[in-house]
C-alpha cells in the first residue's frame, strides 16, 4: 500500500470549512484534473466523510472511448495503484461490456472513463480536517493549511446563507443576468418519441425504461465555480460534486447513491419516484400520502428495485442480496423521492470493479430487460449521454468504493462554451406523455431556477 503523511486540525464549524476547502480547490488553477464531493450534512449511515477534495494527479487511467477488455484494463490498474482512486465512469462505457454502440453526438466530450491518484486528499469529518499526502507532497500541507485558516477566517455569515447565496447577482454567467436552456424536443415531439417506445413496451420487447432528453445552451461563457456553488446552496444534495476534467466541467446536484463496498457489504439505493415539494405543510402531507400510495410510483420502482437485486445476485454470496428498504420516502430540498436500499456481500474472491462491472449501468437509469432497453434508448435519444446516467465516485486504498449516479447535473465544456444538462423518466405501460413529460421539467426545475436567477 503506497504511503501517505496524514495530517488533521480541528475548526469549529464544518460548514465553514466546507466552503473554504472548496474555495481553496477552486484556486488551484494548476490542477487541470480535480473532484470535490460534498454530503450536504445528510444523514447517511454508509458514508465515511462529510467532504473531500483530490487534487493533483499523480497517475492517471484514462479510456476515451470504450472497447472490448476495458474493463479489465480499469480492474487492473485498481488493483496495482493500492491507493485512493477518484474519477468517473460514464455511461457509454457500457460499450466495453456488452455488444453496443453509441452513435448521438457527444456536445461535452468527457472520457468514457478517467481515474486518478490524488497528491494532495484533504477530507472532512465532523469538524475535522484531514490531510493525506503523498510523501513528496507532505511539505505543502503547512501552506495549504494557512490558506484554508485564511479562507475560513474571511467567510461571513451572510455567505452561509441559502437565500444569499442562491439569488445573489455574480459573476457566474459572464455578466448576463440568467440563461434560459432550450429543450432539443418541443413537448411535441418528446410525445411522439413517447408513443412508439410504448409500441415496444405494449409488445414485449421491453417493460420499463428511462428515457432522457436534453435542455441545453450553446455559446455561453459562465464560471463554473460560481455556478457550482449557488446550485450546492440551491439543491444540497447528498452526492454532490466538482468534478474538473481539462475543460470538461460536471456540476453534480445528485440525490441518488449508485453502488458502495464496505467491506464485504455491497449497497444500492436507486431512486425511482419524484415529487415537488409544497411550501404549505398540509397540502404537503396530502400530497406526499397520495404518492405513497400511487401504484404507478410503486410499481415503477419495484421494476427497478428487482432489476438490481438480480445484477447483484450475480456478484454476491449465496442467499445474500436483501431489500432492506423499499420504495422508502426521503425528502431533499425541493422534492420527495421513493428511494429502494438494496444489500448483499461480495461473493469471495472477486475484485471490487467487478461489481461495478455486472452492475452497471444502473438500474435506475436503464429500464427492464436491460440490455435491450439501453439498445432501444440509443435510437430514440438525440444526444449521447456521456457522463450523465454514468456515475463520479471513488475507490479506498482497501478496495472499498463509494458511486453516485449522475444525474441533477450540467455538464459544461468551457472550450466550446456549451452547456448540458439531461432529465429523463421511468416509461411503463401506465405512464403517460404529459404526465412524464412534467416530470422531466420537475427534475429539472431546480437547477434552472438556479440559472434563471443570475
Amino acid at each position: 500500500m503506497i504511503r501517505r503523511e496524514r495530517f488533521t486540525f480541528e475548526f469549529s464549524s464544518s460548514q465553514r470549512l466546507i466552503k473554504a476547502l472548496f474555495t481553496f480547490g477552486s484556486n488551484q488553477g494548476d490542477s487541470e484534473v480535480k473532484l470535490f464531493l460534498d454530503g450536504n450534512a445528510h444523514q447517511d449511515p454508509y458514508k465515511s466523510f462529510d467532504a473531500l477534495l483530490a487534487l493533483d494527479p499523480a497517475n492517471t487511467f484514462n479510456i476515451e472511448h470504450a472497447v472490448s477488455g476495458d474493463w479489465e484494463r480499469l480492474n487492473a490498474w485498481q488493483k496495482d495503484q493500492k491507493d485512493w482512486c477518484f474519477g468517473h465512469i460514464a455511461y457509454d462505457f457500457k460499450n466495453a461490456e456488452e455488444n453496443l454502440q453509441s452513435q448521438n453526438p457527444d456536445f461535452i466530450g468527457f472520457p468514457e472513463a478517467q481515474f486518478f491518484v490524488p497528491s494532495r486528499l484533504l477530507l472532512v469529518r465532523q469538524n475535522t480536517l484531514i490531510g493525506l499526502y503523498l510523501q513528496d507532497k507532505a511539505q505543502h500541507w503547512s501552506q495549504d493549511l494557512q490558506q484554508i485558516q485564511k479562507l475560513y477566517q474571511d467567510i461571513l455569515p451572510q455567505e452561509l446563507d441559502d437565500k444569499d447565496r442562491c439569488s445573489s447577482n455574480d459573476d457566474a454567467f459572464g455578466g448576463n443576468s440568467g440563461i434560459e436552456l432550450k429543450g432539443r424536443w418541443s413537448e411535441k415531439q418528446y410525445s411522439e418519441k413517447f408513443e412508439q417506445i410504448q409500441k415496444h413496451i405494449q409488445r414485449g420487447d421491453i417493460y420499463e425504461t428511462n428515457f432522457c432528453q436534453e435542455f441545453y445552451r450553446e455559446n455561453i461563457p459562465l464560471d463554473p465555480v460560481t455556478l457550482f456553488e449557488k446550485l450546492n446552496a440551491f439543491s444540497k444534495a447528498p452526492f454532490s460534486g466538482f468534478y474538473q476534467v481539462n475543460h470538461c466541467f460536471a456540476l453534480c446536484a445528485s440525490p441518488e447513491r449508485y453502488l458502495t463496498k464496505k467491506g464485504k457489504a455491497l449497497i444500492s439505493q436507486p431512486i425511482k419516484g419524484t415529487l415537488k415539494r409544497l411550501s404549505d405543510p398540509e397540502k404537503d402531507k396530502i400530497a406526499v400520502d397520495d404518492f405513497i400510495q400511487n401504484p404507478k410510483e410503486s410499481r415503477e420502482n419495484i421494476m427497478i428495485t428487482d432489476l438490481v437485486r438480480n445484477d447483484l445476485s450475480r456478484v454476491a454470496a449465496r442467499d445474500s442480496v436483501r431489500v432492506k428498504e423499499l420504495c422508502a420516502l426521503k425528502s431533499y430540498a425541493h422534492v420527495h423521492q421513493m428511494v429502494t436500499t438494496v444489500t448483499a456481500e461480495l461473493k469471495e474472491g472477486l475484485d471490487p470493479v467487478e461489481a461495478l462491472r455486472t452492475t452497471f449501468p444502473m438500474g435506475s437509469m436503464t429500464g427492464v430487460p436491460k440490455i435491450r432497453a439501453l439498445q432501444l434508448m440509443e435510437d430514440f435519444e438525440a444526444h449521447k449521454r456521456g457522463l450523465y446516467s454514468g456515475t463520479i465516485g471513488y475507490f479506498t486504498p482497501e478496495g472499498d468504493f463509494d458511486f453516485n449516479v449522475v444525474i441533477r447535473t450540467l455538464l459544461y465544456n468551457q472550450k466550446t462554451q456549451y452547456l448540458s444538462l439531461s432529465v429523463g423518466g421511468a416509461l411503463t405501460s401506465s405512464a403517460n406523455a404529459q404526465d412524464e413529460y412534467q416530470e422531466c421539467l420537475l427534475k429539472a426545475e431546480s437547477i434552472r431556477t438556479v440559472l434563471s436567477r443570475g
